[in-house]
């Protein structure tokens, strides 16, 4: 018995079979048409992307794009302004040198006395020796707590009433930092930009003060309050001047973007933050 197999055809098979050709101009044709689709879809597709190019490169200092819409990220490569003088290195003829000079009342005098052996074999300490008049002196910087007590009195005047004295002004908690701890947290971190955690490891460091970054904050809000009546004198000179300039740049400040403004003439300087 001979076997055979029986073949299917499927739907688009036989719609192949029955279709007829395309003609070689109706293909040419047809390619043709399709390839410029695709070359004007491609133009358009360039056009396009020189414009977001363009979009991207565009800052404050190409366009007129306010500063406000640059990247603080973004910035210039460094440009040296600097020009040759035409003077030689080293101090310039006339110029006045700062020189360290010795001190007539030193806060700490040590004689240094003879040690060894002389020559002729007899002990240094033996010697009957005069101090000279060579001396050299070490200056150092010392940071230490200064801690100041104030106590107050009482006692029955004649009449037989109890009086007492009183507390100097400002002095209002039993343990409190002075006047000179608070400007030197606002020295360090609104001048030197410090941070107040590192700041406050300063003092406590050097000093052993035990201080935190929070108090270090009070004191600078503190601080920001006694210039206020010069601050407002100053705005008010900015803006009635006839020119001034007028800046700003970005900052990041825990993550969020701030805006710093500056308005400023020859004499005078405001900074005005702003989120």
């Amino acid at each position: 018995m001979v076997g055979y197999t029986r073949t299917h055809r499927t739907m688009p098979e036989q719609h192949a079979l029955t279709h007829s050709p395309e003609s070689p101009d109706d293909e040419l044709k047809r390619l043709r048409e399709r390839v410029a689709e695709q070359t004007a879809l491609i133009t358009h597709l360039r056009e396009r992307i020189r414009e977001l190019e363009a979009c991207l490169g565009k800052d404050s200092h190409n366009s007129s794009r306010p500063p406000s819409s640059d990247s603080p990220f973004k910035k210039p490569p460094p440009r040296s302004q600097r020009q040759l003088s035409g003077c030689k290195p080293g101090g310039q003829p006339g110029r006045c040198g700062v020189t360290r000079s010795l001190v007539n009342d030193p806060d700490q005098c040590g004689i240094i006395p003879l040690t060894g052996t002389c020559a002729c074999g007899r002990c240094g300490t033996g010697i009957a020796a005069t101090v000279l008049a060579e001396r050299r002196q070490v200056v150092e910087v010392v940071i230490q707590r200064k801690v100041i007590e104030y106590r107050i009195v009482g006692g029955t005047g004649a009449c037989g009433r109890a009086q007492r004295s009183t507390f100097p002004a400002g002095i209002e908690a039993p343990v409190q930092y002075g006047p000179g701890v608070l400007a030197f947290a606002v020295y360090m971190t609104q001048y030197q930009l410090l941070p107040y955690q590192r700041t406050a490891e300063v003092l406590n460091e050097r000093a052993g003060l035990g201080t935190s970054p929070g108090t270090l904050q009070r004191a600078v809000r503190v601080a920001a309050t006694r210039p206020e009546a010069p601050v407002t004198a100053i705005r008010r000179a900015l803006v009635a001047a006839p020119v001034a300039h007028a800046d700003e740049t970005g900052r990041r400040v825990n993550g969020n973007l701030y805006r710093l403004h500056v308005l400023s003439t020859d004499r005078l300087n405001d900074l005005l933050p702003s989120s």
